[in-house]
């Protein structure tokens, strides 16, 4: 069964919109007046027939005048006819107008209820959505591992083994998806490289950047699109510079206590911080709530301007947000600065390494995070 979140009060274009068993008021007042309608339509032809049966055998030359009567060149259910398919029209205008698809509709809540992953609609392409531009993109299972890549070939590098380890280590079906820019779209030879992992292509459109954001992280605020991927009952978000060495089943089915984003406590500065990495992120898309962010993005909102992306959702899901757990997103800031932590955790119970402090692919195995890099590079030579 769909995921149908209660208590959800939508605003669109200064109109509350209350949402009953998962649909709008306003479309079920549409229902219930085309239906009236329609009645009235059937209802009308019936009537007509009985008064031409009656009008023929009864009335049809005037006794007074001795003339025979005109019929009316327009009877009444052509008009009533006219009157519903003028209806219609109407409510077909007014549902693009307020449909959930207009970027100016926002949620009033910073969260509701998740669903299961187990438990979701095992048919995700029906009636859902998603924002790739691309034809071709289609999904096939309920679960989607996304990352976001731009036309640099290290990173891809890096979402290739991501891909590999994920497929190795993982019985859930799912679909491996790499975002991509329309601006920046990959070459043929990184898509061909790809492509046998099992990658599909999702390429969107940027998202507008507030004007502090950092230069270079500028467009790492397309990854609120995940959100808007409806097709999947729940994504799992890497970066690129992530390594999955052992199942994510269980992030995938984790269960995030009502809350609205999966994700686990950073460093930063050497230091525990009561903010998330937004790394690796457990989620479960929704339109109502990609709508929610876009518009808090362009509200004016303050939040931590040089994390970028990290910063604004550090910011709106503020007190929201399900711890995941180290083994789900080991930091490797953490094996620099946290050690004593770090090492309280056997290296083989990981499941996803994050190479923070030194990108895998430039990761020395003689330097100072020899052992963890080695893994990277020692994995699908």
């Amino acid at each position: 069964m769909a995921y149908i979140p209660y208590d959800l009060r939508l605003t669109t274009r200064g109109h509350t919109i209350t949402r009953w068993f998962g649909y709008e008021l306003y479309e079920i007042i549409i229902f219930l007046i085309c239906n009236a309608f329609i009645l009235l339509t059937i209802y009308c032809v019936l009537v007509e027939l009985v008064w031409i049966n009656k009008e023929d055998t009864t009335n049809m030359v005037n006794v007074s005048t001795g003339k025979a009567k005109r019929k009316p060149i327009i009877r009444l259910s052509s008009l009533c006819a006219l009157a519903l398919i003028l209806l219609v029209s109407v409510m077909i205008f007014s549902m693009n107008k307020l449909g959930v698809t207009d970027a100016s509709t926002s949620v009033a809540v910073r969260g509701s209820v998740q669903p299961n992953a187990n438990t979701a609609n095992p048919n995700p392409n029906t009636a859902k959505t998603h924002h790739c531009i691309n034809d071709d993109f289609k999904a096939e299972n309920k679960v989607g591992v996304w990352t976001m890549l731009n036309d640099n070939m290290d990173y891809v590098k890096g979402a290739i083994k991501l891909g590999k380890g994920v497929r190795e280590h993982t019985k859930t079906p799912l679909d491996l998806v790499v975002m991509e820019l329309e601006s920046k779209p990959l070459s043929n030879e990184q898509w061909d490289l790809l492509r046998p992992i099992g990658f599909k292509k999702c390429s969107v459109k940027s998202i507008p950047p507030p004007q502090k954001t950092r230069p270079d992280l500028r467009e790492k605020f397309a990854v609120l699109h995940v959100w808007a991927m409806e097709v999947y009952e729940t994504v799992i978000f890497l970066d690129a510079d992530t390594f999955v060495q052992n199942s994510i089943d269980g992030l995938i089915n984790m269960d995030l206590k009502g809350k609205a984003v999966g994700v686990t406590k950073d460093i930063r500065e050497r230091k525990w911080v009561e903010t998330f990495n937004s790394g690796v992120m457990v989620l479960h898309p929704s339109l109502q709530e990609h709508q929610r962010l876009i518009q808090l993005l362009g509200s004016g909102l303050q939040f931590d301007f040089i994390m970028s992306d990290q910063g604004f959702l550090n910011e709106v899901y503020r007190n929201n947000w399900h711890e995941i757990g180290f083994v789900n997103n080991a930091n490797l800031a953490l094996y620099a600065f946290q050690r004593e932590f770090w090492d309280q955790h056997k290296l083989e119970d990981i499941n996803i390494i994050h190479y923070t402090m030194r990108k895998p692919w430039n990761c020395p195995i003689g330097g100072r995070y020899g052992p963890i890099c080695k893994i990277w590079n020692d994995a699908y030579m």
